[in-house]
């Protein structure tokens, strides 16, 4: 059977998420509920349709989850293990994978305890209209983020060719 472990430096990472933002928070419960669901059942499909499968080839044996607003979860999955070691913004988990791709063959790791599941999946009090202001991302809203930023300008900024080859047909 498979055994969900995490690294020490995930962990920090975690904690550090723990003191931001609600967008933050949002996030580590969506890497958390993806742990803990496959600590509960390796082959949940809820956690497993969370996964990219973009770039994961580069890899051996890597599986990035996608949370939402362009973050993932990196883990790898090494004999009977599959470790959670980073969670960062796309780029940081590449730049993450590229800076440690030569030791993470013998990656240190610890079991996630038992806590971690009754700590994940605890409901939170409920505050009346705090709760209700609760806010989950979709997973494409980074994207709708981004695009709400792209007009007519940047585009022939970027594509200047294509630009002018309109303005010529018209």
């Amino acid at each position: 059977m498979l055994e969900i472990h995490q690294t020490r430096n995930l962990v920090k990472q975690f904690e550090a998420m723990r003191k931001g933002g609600k967008k933050e928070r949002d996030i580590l419960l969506r890497a958390e509920t993806i742990m803990t669901r496959l600590q509960q059942n390796p082959l949940d499909e809820k956690a497993e349709c969370r996964r990219t499968y973009n770039g994961e080839f580069r890899l051996k044996d890597c599986r990035k989850y996608s949370l939402s607003c362009g973050f993932r979860l990196v883990g790898l999955k090494r004999e009977h293990r599959l470790i959670f070691t980073y969670i960062g913004s796309h780029d940081d988990c590449q730049r993450w994978i590229e800076n440690n791709r030569s030791c993470l063959d013998d990656i240190e790791s610890v079991p996630l305890s038992s806590d971690f599941v009754v700590r994940s999946t605890a409901p939170e009090p409920d505050n009346g209209a705090a709760h209700q202001a609760v806010h989950h991302f979709s997973e494409d809203e980074y994207e709708v983020q981004l695009m709400e930023q792209v007009d007519e300008h940047l585009l022939r900024e970027v594509f200047p060719a294509f630009a002018r080859e309109v303005s010529i047909r018209k």
